[in-house]
């Protein structure tokens, strides 16, 4: 934080060497995890309210949608499990000017923000900067309610998202200045994580990161959302309303699935809304492991760091609601919904395999020579390029009713 500045008031505590500096950020840089993530709820899209928290009145500029307007000027009172659109900004000078390195957390071992690359500040929504004659405090940093420092953020842009946490407080762009889709600016990125998303002064979502264990393990990992045909966000480049998942879901035209370079899948845009919560189900089981009997026995509620074939399609079936809590093994699967292949939906099956497609696209543990895509050669669920069905051998044929 820097007093002398209205982006971050308050004092830079240490000096960085301009050896140690380019060192530490590079070091911090390797670490910083940029993933992929699957679908919002449509709730998350629903306005925070702003209980027992002062902001002085602000005219709503004329113009805004009817979801800018609601949150204009309120602090975000974030719900987990739900997104929020907001505008995210970008501070780092990369050396001794500029923008202070150390953040304004009261731990000395995480404010050096070169050594934590994955950092954000809260902004404010104050009519003006308190440290303009004054001292700007914790409790001015109120665009998302005042989290407490250390809290986990995962903030999504463009089919990429990474997880940040509060090192800093920051006064801002003030409450005049949002982005062109109407959003006023919470966040402030840490250059690296700036830089992950693309982001300078943009858009972005952002949702309470997940505090669970196996969560945690399958956010480490590297990838990008990048497509020959851009994959797309749901409407307003905002919201895709499939349900209840962590993130903006790539999307593609037409009524087929389709892998992306970085071995995830857009869902198709006509398909329901079931099967574009499968695909989310998916994504989320991209790299990890294969285990023979994995996540057989934990509740498909939870992510496991490893599954095996029957527990991974049991688990994509779950995510889009038409199977229960319990992970069936291939020989269950048999017997699984109606006979036959289904238009959306269809699970290959006997007692020693299973695997299922999902609009067009299969999603296998099996891969020797049955995947010619960015995944070839990777075992665990994946997303699977191929000509035709695997025909190694013979397969009870299934799929969810109605689907």
């Amino acid at each position: 934080m820097r007093a002398d500045s209205d982006r971050h008031a308050g004092l830079a505590i240490m000096v960085i060497s301009a050896v140690a500096a380019p060192i530490a950020a590079f070091v911090g840089l390797a670490i910083l995890l940029v993933t992929i993530i699957a679908p919002p709820s449509s709730a998350s899209c629903s306005p925070a309210g702003s209980e027992g928290v002062a902001v002085a009145p602000v005219s709503v500029p004329a113009g805004l949608s009817k979801l800018a307007s609601e949150l204009w000027d309120k602090p975000l009172q974030m719900t987990p499990g739900k997104w929020y659109p907001a505008g995210a900004t970008e501070y780092y000078a990369g050396d001794s000017t500029g923008s202070g390195h150390f953040g304004s957390i009261p731990d000395p071992s995480e404010a050096n923000l070169d050594e934590h690359p994955d950092s954000y500040a809260e902004l404010s929504l104050l009519p003006s900067n308190p440290a303009n004659g004054g001292t700007f405090t914790f409790a001015d940093a109120n665009a998302l309610g005042n989290l407490p420092y250390m809290t986990g953020l995962r903030v999504a842009r463009s089919g990429k998202s990474i997880i940040v946490y509060k090192r800093d407080t920051g006064y801002g762009q003030g409450p005049s200045e949002h982005t062109p889709e109407g959003f006023e600016y919470r966040i402030d990125l840490w250059g690296p994580a700036a830089e992950a998303l693309g982001v300078s002064k943009d858009q972005v979502d952002i949702e309470l990161a997940p505090k669970t264990g196996a969560g945690e393990l399958l956010e480490a990992t590297p990838g990008a959302t990048t497509a020959s045909e851009p994959a797309e966000t749901g409407e307003g480049g905002q919201c895709e309303a499939g349900g209840g998942a962590e993130g903006p879901l790539p999307l593609t035209a037409g009524q087929t699935a389709k892998v992306l370079p970085d071995g995830l899948a857009a869902a198709p845009k006509e398909a329901p809304e079931a099967v574009k919560d499968m695909i989310a189900a998916g994504n989320r089981l991209d790299h990890a492991s294969y285990l023979y009997g994995g996540a057989h026995g934990p509740s498909l509620d939870t992510l496991q760091p490893a599954y095996d074939c029957s527990s991974s399609v049991s688990y994509v079936l779950h995510g889009g609601g038409v199977f229960g809590t319990s992970a069936e093994d291939s020989t269950e699967l048999e017997s699984y919904g109606d006979a036959g292949p289904g238009k959306w939906v269809t699970i290959y099956a006997n007692s020693e395999h299973a695997f299922m497609y999902v609009a067009g696209v299969r999603f296998d543990t099996s891969f020797n020579g049955t995947d010619t895509g960015p995944n070839a050669g990777q075992s665990g669920p994946r997303w699977r390029v191929y000509d035709q069905v695997p025909n190694w051998a013979q397969w009870v044929v299934r799929h969810p009713p109605g689907m």
